[in-house]
């Protein structure tokens, strides 16, 4: 069965489905910073975006747990955000109890035929509710240094496509995920406990450069292409901020082989023990691994 994005936004929603969401909307975010060690960078720059304003907020998606960390750093009491739509696997929301996800506002997108979800994703920024996608298009168990050689290949022109649909006049705020894969890996129903995850917000994104006095239709020769354009620069953005946040990470990667990453090449005899060693890595609060290299020098 294929799920299909709802026929009513969130603001349509019955009594029941929104007194759900407004209890979701509470407890999810205490469960998530007590449960786990959750830090949360930025915050200013959502703060410039409050409730009311459309927006979309763009991320590295590496675990169903993703979305829980970005609702528990955006949605009051914590953020300054009351409503948001989530634009989730269609494959994964039919699976277990991830399906729930969509009375909190989640919505499916299939990767070969997403033009429903990014028509509904339309219809709640036309409402001046949020929304939330990944410009990779899909979860990708990845780390870091993979992330470092293939954020921008992995890209997916839909955001962009999305955002042409607003002739450019949608802001957008990138951000980067830190730890969710090491807290939940694919296969794994528990998160480990206390693992440290952190959300780091970017400077909202402009793309009125690309605003045309005609608008932007789908069938122009250069929409795809502009599209494509938009999205790598959301990933570039999300890319420098991961540099920012697993600098200590890249450093120790650095040290241990002795080779710029532009150059080191992980043969395939070496890639599970070393992803298992960069794995380990990633468990640790920045400051314990800025620690191990303070005492090595």
């Amino acid at each position: 069965m294929v799920l299909s994005p709802p026929k009513d936004t969130l603001l349509s929603w019955s009594f029941l489905r929104k007194s759900f969401y407004q209890f979701a909307k509470l407890i999810i975010p205490r469960i998530i910073r007590t449960y786990f060690q959750f830090e949360v960078n930025g915050i200013e720059h959502i703060e410039r975006l409050p409730e009311g304003i459309p927006v979309i907020y763009c991320f590295n998606h590496r675990s169903h747990l993703d979305s829980f960390l970005f609702a528990s750093a955006i949605v009051y009491p914590f953020g300054n955000r009351t409503m948001c739509g989530l634009m989730a696997s269609g494959k994964a929301m039919q699976q277990g109890l991830f399906g729930l996800v969509k009375y909190v506002g989640a919505f499916p997108v299939y990767p070969q035929n997403p033009a429903p979800a990014l028509d509904y994703a339309a219809r709640l920024l036309k409402e001046n509710i949020a929304v939330l996608m990944a410009p990779q298009g899909k979860r990708i168990p990845s780390n870091p240094f993979h992330d470092y050689h293939n954020f921008i290949q992995e890209t997916k022109s839909g955001v962009g496509r999305l955002i042409l649909r607003f002739n450019g006049k949608i802001p957008v705020v990138p951000m980067y995920i830190h730890g969710s894969l090491e807290a939940l890996a694919h296969g794994k129903i528990i998160p480990k406990f206390k693992s440290f995850m952190s959300i780091s917000f970017c400077k909202p994104l402009s793309f009125t450069k690309f605003t045309r006095k005609e608008g932007w239709s789908d069938s122009d020769s250069s929409f795809y292409s502009t599209a494509h354009k938009i999205s790598k620069q959301i990933m570039s953005a999300i890319k420098t901020e991961m540099l920012i946040q697993e600098k200590y990470f890249f450093e120790i990667i650095k040290r241990k082989f002795n080779t710029p990453l532009d150059k080191l090449d992980i043969s395939s005899d070496s890639h599970s023990k070393t992803n298992r060693f960069f794995s380990r890595l990633l468990q640790y609060h920045p400051d314990e691994l800025k620690k191990w290299i303070e005492g090595t020098t």
